[in-house]
């Protein structure tokens, strides 16, 4: 059993030789584990519910995959007002009240803001299956921002079936911090439009969420 757990570590190591982005990290996590549901969930992030992964394995017994969840952002004072001395029903009593629910209109595009739903990276669930058979995550994404859309796109093009854990009444709480994006987005955005050109398709990644922008209703669009 050492032995088998010293080999697994080493091969950690030399996948951590390769380029650091979320993608890879996802990737090596998910096979860390051989259940059939594959549930991510960032650091960041804090259930809203105690029953929510007894309500995922149920979900994903009808479905492939599923995100998507309500996700409340905090302030980013949130760690002066709670404490490890108080129970966890109050620590998350505080995160509600030092939480907002954005629904709102990027300024840059014009289009409704998604960030109020979990993509499948922030907080979602998949078939170990699902998630094998469509590569995981795209590791040439670099940093962050794009793979969660690039993966939800590949399972919708293919078809396959999913729930929006926000009808189910599942939400969490987002821990507000800071982060710079930008680094990556132009590159990123690039890839993403590339991929979709190679699909001949546009992913509506705003109807996926039921935030439909346009006269398109459909989630995949074929040129």
């Amino acid at each position: 059993m050492l032995k088998k757990q010293f080999g697994e570590l080493i091969q950690i190591v030399k996948a951590l030789d390769k380029p650091a982005n979320i993608s890879h990290a996802r990737n090596i996590g998910a096979k860390q584990n051989g259940n059939s549901i594959i549930v991510f969930m960032d650091d960041d992030v804090i259930m809203g519910r105690n029953d929510n992964f007894a309500r995922i394995i149920e979900i994903l017994k009808y479905n492939d995959f599923c995100c998507g969840a309500e996700r409340f952002w905090t302030t980013p004072e949130w760690y002066k007002y709670l404490s490890l001395d108080y129970q966890m029903n109050h620590n998350l009593q505080i995160l509600k009240a030092k939480s907002f629910l954005p629904l709102s209109i990027e300024r840059t595009t014009g289009k409704k803001n998604c960030s109020e739903f979990t993509y499948i990276g922030n907080f979602g669930a998949i078939k170990r299956s699902t998630f094998n058979t469509v590569n995981g995550f795209d590791e040439l994404f670099e940093g962050w921002l794009y793979q969660d859309t690039d993966l939800l796109m590949r399972l919708c093009f293919n078809m396959y079936k999913y729930e929006i854990l926000a009808y189910t009444d599942m939400f969490c709480y987002h821990l507000g911090h800071p982060a710079d994006k930008e680094v990556y987005r132009r590159v990123n955005r690039e890839l993403f439009k590339k991929k979709q050109n190679e699909l001949n398709i546009i992913f509506h990644v705003n109807n996926f969420f039921g935030r439909f922008d346009d006269e398109v209703l459909s989630v995949i669009e074929y040129l």
